[in-house]
């Protein structure tokens, strides 16, 4: 008895089914961007950012939770930002990736962090200052070890 088999292997058709969903993927996201959904207003992104600004918003809304040296705040609520970003800026990570991670934060805040805190240009703002600014400080502080 002669067994058929399909055409292509199984490698192929998974990457073409990659293929494909990669470009319904690319497909919808521009579909959005040219509906204006997922917009809000118009920002300048990391580049044009007013970082005098946000330094000023971040001390206002922000450096009562947060500690950032160059802000000279001392919050104790949300995580220490010089040494939540000193490590990745010492493995070689530059700006963009602590400008992506903050933005993403503001934008995705979850308590006891609240919403909306800043947003738009203000939003870019602070994320912009905090990426050039959130450096090491020291040590970072000591985790208390589990008792055996």
């Amino acid at each position: 008895m002669k067994r058929w088999r399909r055409s292509g292997s199984t490698t192929a058709r998974a990457a073409s089914r990659v293929r494909r969903r990669a470009v319904a993927v690319a497909s919808l996201g521009a579909a959005l961007v040219l509906s204006g959904c997922g917009g809000g207003e118009e920002t300048t992104g990391r580049v044009g950012a007013d970082t005098t600004n946000g330094k000023e918003l971040f001390i206002e809304k922000c450096g009562s939770c947060h500690v950032l040296s160059d802000a000279g705040t001392q919050g104790t609520t949300g995580p220490n930002l010089d040494h939540a970003f000193g490590y990745a800026r010492l493995q070689g990570f530059d700006e963009t990736t602590f400008y992506d991670i903050t933005l993403q934060q503001i934008d995705l805040a979850a308590p006891p962090m609240p919403a909306d805190l800043v947003t738009g240009q203000d939003a870019v703002d602070v994320a912009a200052y905090v990426a050039q600014a959130a450096k090491v400080q020291g040590p970072p502080p000591a985790t208390p070890s589990a008792a055996p």
